[in-house]
């Protein structure tokens, strides 16, 4: 009963849209607007934590010791380090120690720290609240219209986290995997004179500090942006693959590829390919570039997704990466389970489209030239038809006499008469009901139907 009375005082302070009534001595109520958010209780009590402020200290270097962070925050010695010693495991997963010597810090690489700190933030806040005090979000969005990069807020919380760090004198060290993923870049030329812009506004690093974080940086947001099949970048990304084709992220999304194509036997068009084959490659740097899961007090969005379909889709999801771990090559890349598969599970649904490919492709021949008629009559009989384009190969021809231009075997021709009748309907309907049976009822394109449906 207390800690209720006490959440409802707080509400009064955290939200305008709640509240919590006492009914008839019983028990409480809880009335919400439509506006409400949930997220809004959680986010407060978070931000007051002890846990929470601790960090947020570490981050700017101002948790000089434990017994006056005790005082300053009303607690004990003891209560604090049972705090530190439920976080250490989760420390561990990011290759971070925490350290107490002459101050309290996180030992381990700036990349490593700045990962954590990304998740840290974003998820205390979700883009809901500006969490930082040496950058000001206008100051950021300023700039980058100025300089017309793309907004993001995940992006304005990279940016923060970078700037924050680099005039706190914490810059990232050389690694030759980020190096080498911006030297064959087709955007990075442009987009490094965009952030450098950014870095000489905000911090007084030298030219070659700036570079570092330049590459740093912009391998991260060239990660986080997602491409679509109609992207003109997919082609040029595709040529930066080539250059790196012997680097681990690219060896394990051809894999990837292979796999996928193989295990369920299906044919991809070039945007498709291109799409997915680009988005998997940045999934795959971004999974070797940092240590720790992909989200921190929440959980997984992605994995949340898959686990809300139903179960045949998701055993299809595990059956397809059990396939992928059998190759222990690029077992660093797919032990990451828990972060891949919610995530390439979203990918295929975004990047294949069934409704479309099960179809078959067909051309008409016609004496009256009524093609267009008698194709919207065949489309009422068996919708899975597709007109070809002129250069395509048709799988079955439709005509009303064997023409001397019609170069195709023999058994993919269907003749009927020059005004089909019902009889003629009836047949051409058995037929495709066949080349459509034949076609797609293999169980491991099934496979596929059933794990990319809408269900």
């Amino acid at each position: 009963m207390k800690i209720v009375d006490e959440i409802a005082i707080d509400l009064e302070f955290i939200t305008e849209s709640a509240d919590i009534q006492k009914e008839e001595q019983k028990y409480f109520q809880l009335n919400y607007k439509d506006n409400f958010s949930m997220k809004t209780v959680e986010r407060y009590y978070l931000k007051n934590s002890l846990t929470y402020k601790a960090f947020n200290e570490i981050f700017y270097n101002k948790f000089y010791d434990v017994n006056t962070f005790v005082l300053e925050n009303f607690t004990s010695v003891a209560s604090m380090y049972r705090r530190i010693k439920k976080v250490k495991p989760l420390l561990d997963q990011f290759q971070l120690k925490y350290t107490s010597y002459e101050k309290v810090s996180l030992e381990g690489t700036e990349k490593q720290f700045r990962y954590f700190y990304f998740l840290f933030y974003w998820n205390s806040y979700w883009g809901e609240e500006w969490p930082f005090t040496l950058v000001s979000r206008e100051e950021i969005l300023d700039l980058m219209k100025e300089v017309d990069i793309a907004y993001s807020e995940q992006v304005l919380y990279w940016l923060a986290i970078c700037l924050s760090r680099a005039k706190l004198g914490c810059l990232i060290e050389y690694h030759p995997m980020y190096a080498n993923f911006t030297k064959h870049h087709h955007s990075y030329e442009r987009s490094s004179k965009k952030l450098k812009h950014i870095f000489r506004k905000f911090t007084d690093l030298s030219n070659e500090e700036i570079e570092l974080e330049t590459m740093f940086l912009f391998s991260i947001i060239s990660c986080m942006r997602r491409y679509h099949k109609t992207d003109n970048a997919v082609s040029l990304l595709m040529n930066f693959a080539q250059h790196h084709n012997q680097e681990l992220f690219v060896q394990a999304t051809l894999y990837w590829m292979e796999t996928f194509i193989e295990h369920f036997t299906v044919t991809l068009d070039v945007e498709e390919y291109g799409a997915l084959f680009i988005n998997l490659l940045h999934l795959h740097y971004f999974i070797l570039s940092f240590a720790g899961p992909a989200t921190l007090f929440k959980e997984d969005l992605y994995q949340k997704r898959l686990e809300m379909h139903e179960t045949a889709q998701i055993e299809i999801m595990n059956q397809f990466y059990d396939r992928l771990m059998e190759n222990q090559a690029f077992a660093i890349v797919f032990e990451r389970r828990e972060i891949l598969i919610g995530r390439y599970h979203k990918l295929l649904k975004q990047t294949i489209d069934i409704a479309n490919r099960d179809t078959i492709k067909i051309k008409i021949f016609s004496m009256i030239n009524d093609d267009p008629y008698l194709f919207s009559q065949i489309k009422r009989l068996f919708i899975h038809v597709e007109l070809c384009s002129k250069d395509e190969e048709a799988e079955l021809i439709i005509t009303d006499r064997l023409y001397l231009t019609i170069k195709k075997d023999i058994k993919d021709i269907f003749v009927w008469n020059s005004v089909p009748s019902k009889s003629d309907y009836d047949r051409l309907s058995k037929r495709l009901q066949e080349i459509y049976f034949t076609k797609y009822q293999q169980q491991n394109k099934l496979l596929l139907k059933t794990l990319l449906s809408e269900v």
